[in-house]
């Protein structure tokens, strides 16, 4: 209907007081015609006046009762909508304190079950999704902020799961990657978990899923976790696929006492989910190319640029905290000799069989690096000379004992290895270092090879 005044207000009263005059005019006849009453009693003009004078009075109650309800609550409605756009136009730009409608400022009081009631309702519920999404997107932005300042991976992790708990709901969590085939634990944050507790078969299975799995209102005594202070019985696990372009990167996992505070398959969730995973990516991506550069492809164990590095760094520990270290330079003996005999590809082999056993048998502390050809230069931290040929020694002899299968070959393996350590006279400085193991390997040769000598 087309509004005869540009108000729906003015209308309202026009048609409401136009149909009380309208009903005192014909109610007269009404009378006549119903009542049977003497038409010299109701067709006068003091009886119309009375009865369009009740109709217009009946017409203005009519109106003020739409006003008093009908118009207040659209008054509110509209009110109510002006006080959220304010806030939502100045909400990048307001105190977090300012930013949020409480439901005094934005809702409308639901005071009625019929339409006016369900109104109320649609309304308030359409205020809360779009602060619940503006909101979530300022939590991705603030995530954001705070990965694009993160480069490692486990900080990367910190990031991501202090950010997960908190827009979830969790108390505690963790993050599992998919590295070289392998998973590995990166951080956890409020929970306690061994590396033997992963099994490998059940992650596979769960990153075949697109979506995250919830294990809700757990009542098992049997599952126990250290989450926080004291030990208590998780009630709601969420474990999350992350993938990125299609490759399987690791999961997320979050463990609460109470329901999570947002469901997982909302368009909202997905989206905060996806925001973590490219950055989990660079960082495995970055991870894979420094152990690139630092690893020698044939070897596996350190390559001469970075091991000297790391060489260089512990000797300058050592002259710090005045604590003994020792090099130790290893030469297979006649590799050359099995090279011609065999091909290169034995030789190969044998690199790899010898690097092996050093890594195996060697701390934790300790360092191997391929130093050139058949060369290698293990550095032990906080060892002295004597340390180092014990150690050597029993590397040496472990060597000569191994029986190697190559093919139909039947291959041995000795080493020659020289020994020099810090504090000493002769050594001044890694370059020093290195040349006193050097002279060690060479008198260990021309003394007939498969022996272990300390130099200076």
């Amino acid at each position: 209907m087309k509004s005869i005044t540009g108000s729906v207000i003015k209308d309202q009263s026009i048609y409401m007081l136009g149909f009380g005059l309208l009903m005192g005019l014909i109610f007269p006849f009404f009378t006549l015609i119903l009542l049977k009453l003497p038409a010299s009693k109701v067709l006068t003009p003091l009886y119309f006046s009375m009865c369009v004078i009740a109709g217009l009075i009946v017409g203005l109650i009519n109106y003020l009762i739409f006003r008093g309800v009908v118009y207040k609550f659209l008054s509110s409605m509209a009110e109510r909508m002006a006080t959220f756009q304010k806030k939502l136009a100045a909400y990048h730009s307001t105190p977090a304190s300012e930013q949020s409608c409480r439901a005094e400022e934005c809702h409308i009081e639901a005071s009625s079950t019929d339409i006016l009631g369900k109104i109320s309702e649609q309304f308030n519920s359409l205020i809360d999704s779009v602060v619940n999404f503006v909101e979530a997107e300022k939590n991705v932005d603030k995530f954001l902020d705070k990965l694009k300042r993160s480069l490692k991976l486990e900080d990367i992790a910190d990031v991501i799961l202090q950010a997960f708990s908190e827009y979830f709901g969790s108390q505690g969590s963790f993050l599992l990657v998919l590295e070289r085939g392998e998973f590995q634990l990166v951080k956890t944050q409020g929970i306690d978990i061994q590396k033997e507790q992963i099994q490998d078969t059940f992650w596979r299975e769960l990153l075949k899923q697109d979506k995250p799995l919830l294990i809700p209102k757990i009542e098992s005594d049997s599952l126990h976790l250290h989450i926080g202070i004291g030990k208590i019985d998780p009630r709601h696990i969420a474990l999350i696929p992350l993938k990125y372009q299609n490759q399987d990167i690791g999961v997320c996992g979050l463990i609460s006492r109470q329901p999570f505070h947002r469901n997982f398959d909302s368009l909202e969730a997905g989206n905060f989910i996806l925001q973590a995973t490219p950055f989990i990516y660079n960082a495995l991506i970055m991870k894979r190319l420094e152990v690139m550069a630092a690893i020698d492809e044939l070897t596996g164990v350190l390559n001469r640029r970075f091991g000297l590095r790391r060489l260089n760094e512990e000797f300058e520990r050592s002259k710090r905290y005045r604590m003994p270290l020792s090099v130790a330079m290893v030469d297979i003996d006649y590799f050359k000799k099995i090279n011609d005999t065999y091909g290169h590809q034995a030789g190969d082999f044998i690199l790899k069989t010898l690097a092996n056993l050093l890594v195996q048998n060697i701390r934790v502390s300790d360092l191997v690096m391929r130093y050139g050809g058949e060369e290698f230069l293990l550095v032990f931290n906080g060892a002295s000379a004597i340390d180092a040929y014990q150690i050597m020694d029993k590397l040496r002899a472990m060597a000569e004992t191994m029986r190697l299968q190559y093919g139909s070959f039947d291959l041995k393996i000795t080493f020659s290895s020289g020994i020099s350590s810090y504090p000493s006279e002769k050594v001044n400085d890694v370059n020093g270092l290195i040349k006193q193991a050097d002279a060690g390997l060479y008198r260990a040769k021309e003394t007939g090879r498969n022996r272990i000598v300390i130099s200076g």
